[in-house]
């Protein structure tokens, strides 16, 4: 059967310090966890003057010298934060600083506030969802053609020396959506699909079957995509060594745990949809103690192991 990976999901919105990262990212590798991911924000809200908001791939260059083994990327950037060619760079480059442990996770962009805080465009979601297929289209010519070109509607590259290219080949492409247009672009581009968070069974499920018949459309072999799923899980028993900063601005509250048994059933839900890469969300301040009893209670009792 499929090996089950396990990557831990980190929110640098929620007001954490690097060296909360880096302590929770040295314990994941030690505990055989495969990845750790860093979601691509500015903020968590406009008014939130008082959180930590690290900038995402800074952060995960510090994470690609302070670990030896385990993979990262954002979970996942927006294209349109960045020009396509820079990110392309940034990523070849972070691959060849990590030995070749980056993934590229890339989506469409979604949170309108940053958007208007940082005086970025925010384009219609349509045309957001075809800059995604330009931006990787630059990226993929960047890491594979001497010097890349490529004259798109929305984003230009002309003939650009982009040198070093990845240690990876390929560079491992990780699309985060469900809509029916970003499905395309997985299709399209994606090495591995990831549908967060905690979509119902029922909706991933049919999501698959969609990213299956844009793949027959144009010739892609499905299987050739990874499944991932997002997951949020806070596992009873276990309480934050932390306050979480970010309540007062979100109104969230610790939610009542899953216990060892409805957790293993939760997760074996995903597996049995062909499910064979996990990414977790722990609550805030639970995620050394939430990783080890993941990996101690939990995994041992998950079917597809």
């Amino acid at each position: 059967m499929d090996k089950i990976e396990f990557g831990v999901q980190i929110e640098p919105q929620f007001g954490y310090t690097y060296s909360d990262i880096k302590e929770i990212a040295l314990h994941a590798e030690n505990q055989g966890f495969e990845s750790i991911w860093i979601s691509d924000h500015f903020m968590i809200r406009p008014e939130a003057v008082d959180i930590n908001c690290l900038e995402a791939w800074t952060a995960l260059t510090a994470l690609a010298r302070d670990t030896e083994t385990l993979r990262f990327g954002p979970m996942v950037t927006s294209q349109s934060y960045r020009n396509p060619v820079l990110l392309g760079k940034m990523a070849a480059s972070l691959d060849h600083i990590s030995n070749g442990r980056l993934y590229l996770g890339v989506g469409a962009g979604w949170k309108e506030a940053e958007y208007n805080a940082y005086n970025i465009p925010f384009s219609k979601s349509m045309t957001r969802i075809r800059q995604l297929d330009e931006t990787l289209e630059i990226c993929k010519r960047m890491f594979t053609e001497s010097m890349a070109d490529f004259q798109g509607k929305y984003y230009s590259v002309n003939q650009c020396v982009a040198m070093p290219k990845p240690v990876q080949n390929p560079l491992p492409i990780v699309i985060g959506g469900t809509g029916y247009n970003t499905l395309k672009v997985t299709a399209k581009h994606a090495h591995i699909a990831n549908f967060a968070w905690n979509t119902p069974i029922e909706t991933f499920d049919e999501k698959l079957q969609v990213l299956e018949k844009h793949c027959k459309k144009i010739g892609r072999d499905y299987s050739e995509i990874r499944k991932s799923a997002g997951l949020v899980l806070k596992i009873k028993g276990i309480d934050p060594t932390m306050p979480a900063p970010y309540t007062k601005y979100t109104g969230n509250t610790q939610r009542n745990g899953k216990t060892v048994d409805e957790a293993t059933e939760f997760i074996n839900e995903y597996l049995d949809l062909g499910v064979n890469h996990v990414v977790i969300m722990f609550p805030y301040g639970e995620e050394k103690e939430s990783i080890t009893r993941l990996m101690d209670e939990i995994v041992p009792n998950l079917k597809s192991l």
